[in-house]
């Protein structure tokens, strides 16, 4: 049975834009289409504007300084640093702006979820960036020693590490408060989040007592070490929130469940989906073609607590309009499947009845249109992640 190769759909962040004035509010708003047209560069403790592409600027290290209140930037640059209440740091303008979107996003949906004043005053949404950290600047020589500069890097490494898991929790999380019911998310639902939420605030913490007390390796050891086990167990524990909270809702079309399937020589593939108990019974019978494959029935079961990843590929250039679902099992033995066929007979030669109980590999359902194939990969994530 022929099946086509597809490139892997992927979900690109278009081009930031994020444009920097003196004399503005610098609350920063969502990257959007554009071209980044300036920076700030910290100097010391002085912000300086410089007009340019951030991404042609050669620094190692980039920041975004973090307000409880909209603030102005002074002509003069200076003061800022003191008045923060924390920094989002990363190693591109670029990463720290998408960052910054994406905690902004998750703050939005977190009061709307839990209510407005439930986030606190240690806020994304009053922002200045991108500041590229000029270390000639530094007044003071805070890398004398080879072993200080050493135990510093590694407490970088450490956080940074830290913060990208952290930031990846947010990203599977966020969907799961603007998808989910809260009347079916029970008292530890919101203790969770409520322990993601001061994470994200305590990182962002963590960074600005970094810039300000370089030299402090002990302590900011000792703060970094009760940071990590609350990032541990955020990430140990989403399979359990989104069993109650899905990052996708259920689609309410079911139209993708019952379409046909062009096979080349094989004929036309009819495929039924069906729901039974906390399974999907995935049935594809061939009819037509050369008659090689003619009456044959593949019926594959897809239990939910056992799906593992899901893709959809897009169609191939040409004429090739297939958007192709593939649901991969998490365990090497795959789902159970079974397979019958009367005899065929074709111009070449005679197949052979066969009536087979086997397991099979990933499951692929092929559509053709993107909504179908979209309403198919969210009714079984979401059942995935239900379990039920």
């Amino acid at each position: 049975m022929r099946r086509a190769f597809f490139f892997i759909l992927a979900f690109l962040w278009g081009p930031l834009c994020w444009t920097v004035s003196s004399q503005t509010a610098a609350s920063v708003a969502a990257p959007q289409q554009g071209s980044s047209t300036s920076y700030y560069v910290c100097n010391g403790d002085a912000l300086q504007v410089v007009n340019g592409d951030p991404d042609r600027a050669n620094y190692a290290v980039w920041q975004v300084w973090l307000y409880p209140n909209s603030v102005r930037v002074p002509r003069s640059g200076s003061g800022l640093a003191y008045a923060r209440w924390g920094a989002i740091q990363g190693t591109s303008a670029r990463a720290v702006m998408k960052q910054l979107a994406a905690y902004q996003q998750f703050e939005r949906a977190y009061t709307n979820f839990f209510e407005a004043n439930t986030w606190g005053r240690s806020t994304f949404s009053y922002s200045v960036g991108p500041i590229a950290v000029a270390e000639q600047g530094q007044k003071d020589d805070l890398y004398g020693l080879q072993g200080q500069k050493d135990d510093l890097y590694r407490l970088r490494w450490k956080i940074d590490l830290l913060n990208q898991r952290l930031e990846a929790v947010v990203a599977k999380l966020g969907s799961s408060l603007v998808n989910g019911e809260r009347n079916e998310a029970p008292a530890w639902v919101q203790q969770y989040f409520e322990q993601v939420r001061n994470s994200t605030q305590d990182v962002a913490r963590f960074y600005d007592k970094l810039s300000r007390l370089p030299g402090e390796q002990n302590y900011l050891g000792q703060i970094l070490a009760r940071l990590t086990p609350g990032v541990n167990q955020a990430e140990s524990e989403i399979p359990k929130v989104t069993a109650i909270l899905p990052t996708v809702k259920l689609p309410v079309s079911k139209d993708w469940m019952t379409h046909t399937e062009s096979a080349g020589s094989d004929g036309t593939i009819n495929v039924t989906v069906t729901e039974i108990g906390s399974s999907a019974w995935v049935e594809q019978s061939w009819t037509g073609g050369d008659g090689s494959m003619s009456g044959t029935k593949i019926i594959t079961i897809v239990p939910y607590q056992v799906i593992g990843t899901l893709d959809i590929w897009t169609p191939r250039l040409g004429n090739d309009q297939r958007w192709t679902l593939r649901i991969k099992p998490a365990n090497p033995s795959g789902f159970p499947q079974s397979v019958t066929s009367p005899e065929r007979a074709t111009a070449k030669r005679t197949y052979p009845a066969v009536d087979l109980k086997t397991s099979g590999g990933s499951v692929y359902l092929e559509f053709s249109n993107t909504r179908e194939a979209q309403d198919a990969y969210a009714f079984f994530l979401y059942h995935r992640e239900r379990g039920i």
